[in-house]
């Protein structure tokens, strides 16, 4: 009970908000090499300006979804930027080519926000796997929502009592949906709330910091 108290405290310390990025590749292994391409632009550009790159965590799922969340703490903090006018542009001459190159790689994407849930959540940290990690998606109709909630924060703390944390959040603007990310030392099988969520499971087959 301490664990999950504290747990509760440091996330409700954490970002608020954060923002999505959502790829879907037809060719992952362009995409990738791609992507490592303008990745080290940016680390090279922020290095020579002798600035911190913004964190962003990309989590990549069995069936071929690239996310990359980036915490952006409150809705005020979303038009805030390490970077005056004058860098932005000359970051955007180097990487929008790159991007155009990468552009023509993918089916679809978008972008979406997301809202941390502190009180359907355990983990206190950002999303680093442990040994094995699964993405759950679940839809619930507005009339639901309260029952949802219920059962899902007992949910959460039966998981949490077998060693599986969760890091929740709410789709503020997108599918609107609640996501969660499990990580466990061992494999891990999260029961459904069938009569309250449609809901869509999917292996995380790595999670990082870039």
């Amino acid at each position: 009970m301490l664990r999950l108290l504290l747990a509760a405290a440091t996330l409700l310390s954490t970002p608020a908000y954060w923002t999505l990025h959502i790829d879907y590749p037809v060719d992952r292994a362009e995409y990738e090499r791609i992507d490592t391409e303008d990745m080290a632009t940016r680390r090279d550009f922020y290095a020579s300006h002798d600035l911190s790159m913004p964190t962003v965590w990309r989590i990549v799922t069995i069936d071929g979804a690239y996310l990359g969340l980036r915490p952006r703490g409150t809705l005020a903090d979303f038009d805030k930027s390490s970077l005056t006018p004058e860098l932005t542009k000359e970051l955007q001459a180097k990487t929008n080519p790159i991007s155009e190159r990468i552009h023509k790689t993918l089916r679809t994407h978008h972008s979406e926000i997301w809202r941390l849930q502190p009180e359907l959540s355990t983990r206190a940290e950002n999303p680093m796997p442990r040994k094995y990690s699964m993405m759950r998606i679940d839809l619930v109709a507005p009339p639901k929502d309260a029952a949802y909630e219920a059962g899902m924060k007992d949910l959460v703390r039966d998981l949490a009592a077998n060693g599986v944390e969760t890091l929740a959040f709410f789709a503020s603007y997108g599918d609107g949906a609640y996501h969660y990310i499990f990580s466990s030392e061992k494999p891990i099988k999260v029961r459904k709330l069938t009569a309250l969520a449609d809901t869509r499971d999917v292996a995380i087959s790595r999670v990082e910091i870039r």
